[in-house]
């Protein structure tokens, strides 16, 4: 799955155009954890492109020369161009991992695999942009256009997280559901089993709770998108499912108090 810790990178990524120069990737080669290791080299890289350019701006601003200002200007669009790449590599890592999960449904991994592509296709439209960069104030336009992209690729892959989380979590929760019902239909067969019914009946309380957490959940996530506030969207689904995590926990915990009541009566 992917985590949401990888999304706050993201958006720190966004902020300090902290990415690196690497080729486009043979998407069909690589593996997820092959995506991911190229990532990883990748934002390694994005330091060193980003120290250039920082170097670049105070060169620039010590002694305002044509040639600074040139150098500033070439070491931007190095920066920009590498940005670009990272997000691209983040993205075929986001899409590969995903089709790798086979707890992810095929619809769902349809949804995320359009995004992705609408989102490649944004890199490279923006590719394009900072190749015709010439001034600062171009390269500076140009940078503030890729802060609003990258919000909404954030929001997109925040949101695909989220009902990724969701899916997983109503699974687990069909699955505390049906080992309830199995042992409550075994409870009913036999005599002196109000202790054992208790307990299920406060698994069955707490499964309900964790449904409706559930619900809420991916109702956030799917409000999770550009305009609006996509980052406080994500991180009230967070909430709730959490809630429901432990909702889930406890659900659990009732049932193998009732499966040893039902072990000793047997």
């Amino acid at each position: 799955m992917v985590k949401s810790s990888l999304i706050l990178k993201s958006i720190l990524i966004v902020f300090l155009v902290c990415f690196s120069l690497a080729p486009s990737l043979n998407i069909k080669a690589l593996t997820s954890s092959e995506a991911k290791q190229a990532w990883i080299q990748a934002k390694q890289a994005s330091r060193e492109a980003q120290q250039a350019y920082v170097q670049a701006s105070i060169r620039w601003a010590a002694n305002k020369t044509q040639g600074n200002e040139q150098a500033l200007v070439d070491s931007g669009k190095i920066a920009l161009q590498a940005a670009l790449n990272e997000a691209e590599a983040w993205l075929v890592w986001v899409r590969l991992e995903v089709n790798e999960n086979p707890e992810v449904p095929v619809e769902l991994k349809e949804r995320i695999q359009n995004d992705v592509d609408d989102n490649l296709k944004t890199v490279e439209d923006l590719r394009g942009e900072v190749a015709k960069v010439r001034t600062r104030a171009e390269l500076t336009l140009v940078f503030l256009r890729m802060i609003g992209k990258y919000f909404e690729l954030v929001a997109d892959v925040a949101r695909n997280t989220g009902l990724v989380w969701v899916h997983i979590a109503n699974t687990y929760a069909n699955t505390i559901e049906n080992y309830e019902a199995e042992m409550r239909t075994a409870a009913e067969g036999i005599e002196n089993n109000e202790d054992i019914l208790e307990e299920l009946d406060k698994a069955v309380e707490e499964l309900e709770n964790a449904r409706d957490n559930i619900d809420l959940a991916e109702a956030e996530y799917k409000q999770v998108q550009i305009p609006g506030n996509p980052l406080l969207r994500f991180s009230s689904g967070n909430q709730y499912l959490r809630i429901a995590r432990n909702k889930l926990l406890l659900a659990v915990s009732y049932l193998r108090k009732a499966y040893q009541l039902l072990m000793g009566a047997s």
